[in-house]
């Protein structure tokens, strides 16, 4: 080799690994293996000698004595095969794929010739059952999710499939939690250690292929119980420069059914901004209406309200009925109803008050009237190809870059209409040498959105809680913001804004050793970093004037520590409105929130083919996380109001494996043990006396406090450490504990028929617990004290996991699989109260307490290929339970008794709902019909439906009170459709897709009953399962219940989500119908390129 190319590729590998951090991730199998045997095509003959290349690498094999061959190390992607012979035709196989954790297998023939030179091309055959697999996969291609309805993000995909769900706006697979889920992206793993999620961000533009891995996968995957998410990614080819451009957006529409939020008519606002009702209250205008009255808020009109307001004021501080009126449509972000306030009678107008509104004034309320409507969109794009200029002396190295950028609008607006996350992945790959090959991952991260965190409540960030973004669909956090319901709902900045910057780096370093051997080295960094704002920042200018009420753009904008007072009128604290429960401000807190977390990771395998029988694989990890917790809450200036989160821990974990793919006359059995040791960050924790009022009780401070949390440091850790010196034999903090698991696994396939195999897997799984249960606590200053107190000592829970599963490919490209599970999951955190028996400390805490058990069946029928129809079908069942196995209340009485406290209740048995899920696309091949200007018009056709089937949730209605009577009734069931149409036709010599993409095709009602969100309260929802002519109320059981509830309880057919109608009068609808029905209809129109 030239000395000068040797040094140049050298400076470029030490570059390399000098740019690189060492951080959180974890090399997935990003590289597989081509089998294959090679025959002659006419006396069937094994051929000995024969040359087999991937094309485009330095990898190839011969044949042996029985024309087998083995080529290790191939990365995943699509590759064309060389195969040749003297004296035979020579082949090329075009569309080889190599998925991760799949085996390519491949049977070969060749036709002899007396002419040398000649050459054939044939597409290869599909290998549908990969008959070396022992656990359920699914690997999804580029195409797959660009020709999928509703998809532009990953995760909007991965929910298509069977067992996987979403859970408190994060991915979960088979029954888990969102912490037992893992991604890794090129062999990187990219999770949010502090929060507890797995991350999906990644452009679609740059995405090979997608293994998800639901259960029983081998030894080398450590730290994840339920499953793995395994992304490889485009790196650039050498042949061209390549890339694929989409944008789409949708109509500007409301994300929900029903009226406006903010239209002064809905069943919210009625009672005191509609002109018919509001001045005279709700007992005058619906005096011979009982049931409109129990429909709303009980109001006593604008014209009793300001009688009352103007008791004792001057003249020029006193307002009018209408004034109020106006002030309050102001407040709730509404425009006044203009007609209805024109029909009103001239008696009427006399008594309020009323006069018009100049134009400058309607436009103001225009102006300041919150919207619902926003319009989506999604730019997804990427491009590689060869590094220029130095990209052969590199090694001919080569790059992809791509960009995913979004903005999708809150279903409720809030202090941010909508949220945008711009994402942007980076891929350099080069081979210095034949048999090294460099690979450099970089990803950027920016989100901007909005945190579900309540600052007056203290709320939790975690992924059980209120960690990370707020959901687009927030409706629930809009229904239970705090106190009385609805209290802040027209609060816009009660929630508050949070940005988020990843950045993750990697480098990975494949060495071929020999030709059945080689070991992969990889280095990754990887950093998330929030930033929320702070402080006030409302705009005091006066842009409207309303009687004596100066107006700004209140309740906009966040004012809790300035002047209420604006031009002499001072306004109420929260902006009360009298006779109103509402608040408008004044209590939206600050969440100080500039947590760090840095994961670094540093992974070592080594794998050969030690011959046709054993493929051996081991290696080691080590995982270093720092947690830089500087996270609290307050909601005013008084340290009182103070919620302190602040921790820095630095735990690791090191894991060890060996694992072997036997292989003997077709049956495989994938045998690995891997070895665990759970390092939790060492130091001490205040475990000595769960009991020491001194120390959990309130803290005096004074606001000196807020200065000392922004620095990072936490005061009470200062004073707990303070106390444990002043007196170490009690022992207040004590060391941290360490473990060290094993797990074994293992997994056996093997062929029913030449189109069928069985497969069986049993593992063991461990993973840390959330970290959040291990470190973050609760402390509130001056008040309560101590609320919430995790475990670093918490053991690491364990899944224990058994598969049975068949597959077999029963027509041409036709796969059905059938797998049943069963998870037997213990250790797990569960909460522990602790008491004292005077009632002065109360506090939880955690412990390994927490079981659950986990059994569930998947079908899938799939048909992947590029014919005219491909699609699948998948069907999941599952029946899932929990419960505590240990104490769940210790006092300071029984702290030393084992058996007091201990969980008493019954186990939770979760119903099965089976779902659904059918995705079909029909498409014409690109030449079909008649050409028009180089195209074919009815060519390049792609039509997908995508219909969803899941049963309804389960609910307890027992008003007898009834002993061991639950989930006795169900919701509606959830159904859906949707269709994607697209067009591909070239254009200027690029190939060109126009789509159209319509979610929720037939505009469903999705009635969300079973989210509680449109009953007021708990006695709304009473009221109206017990309006309804349900068959069990048939029972003369209820006979007492008829006669103390008139008209309720009465037997009948009706069915749970039927609402009043002219026939069924008597049925008492939930009081919120503005949020009965989700997701209406949502039209995408889209464009993408590819050359």
């Amino acid at each position: 080799m030239n000395q000068k190319n040797l040094s140049v590729k050298l400076l470029f590998l030490s570059l390399l690994l000098l740019s690189i951090l060492f951080t959180n991730a974890t090399i997935a199998q990003t590289r597989s293996r081509i089998l294959g045997v090679v025959k002659d095509s006419q006396n069937k003959e094994a051929l000995v000698g024969v040359t087999v290349m991937v094309k485009g690498t330095y990898l190839g094999a011969a044949t042996d004595f029985d024309g087998k061959f083995i080529i290790i190390n191939v990365p995943v992607g699509t590759y064309e095969m060389q195969i040749s012979m003297i004296g035979y035709t020579a082949k090329t196989l075009r569309g080889v794929v190599v998925s991760a954790d799949r085996v390519t297998s491949l049977d070969i023939q060749l036709d002899p010739t007396t002419v040398q030179g000649q050459e054939v091309v044939v597409t290869a055959k599909a290998d549908e059952l990969h008959k070396e697999v022992s656990n359920t996969q699914m690997v999804v291609s580029s195409d797959q999710l660009q020709e999928a309805s509703g998809v532009r993000q990953i995760n909007a995909f991965l929910q298509k499939m069977p067992g996987i769900s979403e859970s408190n706006g994060f991915l979960t697979i088979r029954g888990g939690s969102a912490d037992q889920t893992g991604t890794m992206v090129n062999g990187l793993a990219y999770n949010n250690a502090a929060v507890g999620n797995a991350e999906t961000s990644i452009p679609m533009s740059a995405v090979e292929q997608i293994s998800l891995l639901s259960g029983g996968y081998n030894a080398e995957y450590g730290n994840f119980r339920s499953g793995l998410i395994n992304v490889t990614t485009k790196s650039g080819s050498q042949d061209g420069y390549h890339g694929t451009f989409s944008y789409s957006r949708n109509n500007e529409h409301m994300k929900r059914f029903g009226d406006s939020f903010y239209d002064a008519n809905n069943d919210l606002l009625k009672s005191f901004l509609s002109p018919s009702v509001g001045f005279v209250g709700t007992n005058t205008a619906w005096a011979d209406d009982p049931y409109m009255r129990s429909q709303h808020i009980v109001f006593p009109g604008w014209i009793s309200q300001a009688k009352a307001y103007n008791t004792g004021k001057p003249v020029n501080q006193q307002a009018a009925p209408y004034d109020m009126f106006l002030l309050a449509n102001w407040l709730h972000m509404t425009v006044p109803d203009y007609k209805g306030l024109a029909s009103l009678s001239d008696d009427m107008k006399k008594t309020i008050g009323y006069y018009e509104l100049s134009d400058a004034q309607k436009k103001a309320f225009e102006d300041h009237h919150m919207t619902e409507e926003g319009v989506d969109w999604n730019f997804d794009g990427g491009f590689g190809g060869p590094i220029p200029f130095i990209g052969k002396e590199l090694g001919n190295a080569t790059f992809y870059i791509s960009n995913s950028s979004t903005e999708q609008y809150y279903v409720m607006p809030v202090v941010r209409k909508s949220q945008f996350s711009y994402t942007t992945l980076g891929t350099m790959k080069a081979q210095p040498t034949e048999n090294i090959t460099i690979t450099y991952n970089g990803l950027w991260k920016r989100q901007q959105g909005v945190s579900p965190a309540r600052p007056p409540q203290g709320d939790a960030p975690n992924a059980g809680n209120s960690g990370g973004f707020m959901s687009i669909d927030n409706v629930r956090h809009i229904a239970t913001r705090t106190e009385s319901p609805l209290k802040y709902a027209y609060d816009p900045p009660f929630f508050p804004l949070l940005d988020q910057t990843t950045m993750m780096h990697g480098v990975t370093i494949n060495h071929v050793l020999s030709p059945k051997t080689f070991y992969e080295l990889s280095f990754s960094y990887l950093t998330i970093k929030n930033d929320s704002p702070i402080g006030d920042n409302r705009d005091s200018s006066v842009i409207n004037q309303i009687g004596p009420f100066p107006l700004t753009e209140l309740p906009y904008g966040k004012l809790q520590f300035g002047s209420r007072s604006v031009r002499g009128t001072t306004y109420p604290i929260y902006l009360a409105l009298p006779g109103l429960t509402f608040a408008y401000g004044s209590k939206e807190g600050d969440l100080y929130d500039r947590t760090k977390t840095s994961q670094a990771r540093v992974k070592f395998d080594i794998a050969s083919q030690l011959d046709d029988h054993h493929y051996l694989k081991g290696g080691f990890e080590y995982n270093h996380i720092n947690m830089d917790h500087n996270f609290w809450e307050k909601w005013n200036t008084n340290a009182y109001n103070a919620y302190e989160f602040n921790f820095q821990r630095t735990p690791s974990q090191t894991g060890l494996y060996i694992q072997d793919q036997i292989n003997y006359n077709e049956i495989v059995a994938n045998v690995g043990v891997r070895v665990d040791y759970y390092y939790n960050g060492g130091g001490k924790w205040p475990t000595g006396d769960p009991f020491n009022e001194s120390m959990f009780r309130p803290q005096k401070v004074d606001t000196s406090l807020f200065r000392y949390l922004a620095s990072g440091k936490s005061y009470i850790w200062d004073i707990w450490e303070a106390y444990d010196k002043e007196h170490p034999e009690l022992e207040f903090l004590q060391p941290i504990k360490n473990f060290l698991t094993v797990s074994p696994r293992i997994g056996v396939s093997f062929p029913i028929t030449t189109d069928s195999k069985f497969y069986f897997n049993y593992g063991h799984f461990r993973s840390n617990p959330p970290y959040y249960t291990m470190y973050q606590y609760r402390y509130r200053y001056d008040k309560n004290g101590l609320y919430d107190m995790s475990n670093p000592n918490l053991e690491p829970p364990r899944t224990i996991s058994y598969e049975l599963g068949v597959a077999y490919n029963f027509y041409e490209n036709y796969i059905m699989q059938i797998s049943g599970y069963s998870k037997d999951v213990t250790g797990e955190a569960g909460r522990v109260t602790y008491k004292n028996a005077a009632g002065t400390l109360n506090y939880n805490n955690q412990a390994n307490n927490r079981y659950e058990d986990i059994q569930g069946l998947e079908i899938n029928i799939s048909k992947n290929d590029n014919s005219w129809l491909s699609g699948w079908l998948n069907f999941n069942y599952m029946l899932k339970k929990d419960g505590l196995s240990g104490r769940s209340l210790v006092t300071d009485v029984t702290i030393n008794n084992d058996q007091a406290g201990l969980y008493a209740g019954n186990e939770t048995k979760t119903l099965p709902q089976p779902e659904l899920n059918a995705n079909i696309t029909f498409r014409s091949p690109d030449d079909f019909g008649p050409a028009f200007l180089d195209n074919h018009i009815l060519g390049g056709w792609d039509l997908t439906l995508f219909a969803t089937y899941s049963a309804g949730d389960y609910f307890t209605w027992n008003p007898l009170g009834k002993l061991h009577y639950t989930n006795n009734m169900q919701w509606q069931d959830y159904y859906m459709l949707d269709l994607k149409l697209s067009k591909t036709f070239n254009l200027a010599g690029l190939k060109t897709t126009i789509f159209l993409d319509i979610s929720n095709l037939l505009n469903i009602k999705v009635d969300q009953m079973n989210n509680g969100y449109a009953f007021a309260d708990a006695t709304d929802r009473s009221k109206y399962l017990a309006s309804l002519h349900l068959p069990m109320y048939n029972s003369a059981e209820y006979d007492n219940l008829r006669k103390a509830n008139a008209g309720y309880y009465i037997g009948g057919n009706d069915k749970i989500g039927d609402l009043r109608s002219a026939d069924k009068s008597y049925i008492d609808d939930p009081n919120y119908n503005f949020w009965l029905y989700k997701q209406p209809r949502d039209i995408w129109f889209g464009v993408r390129v590819d050359f």
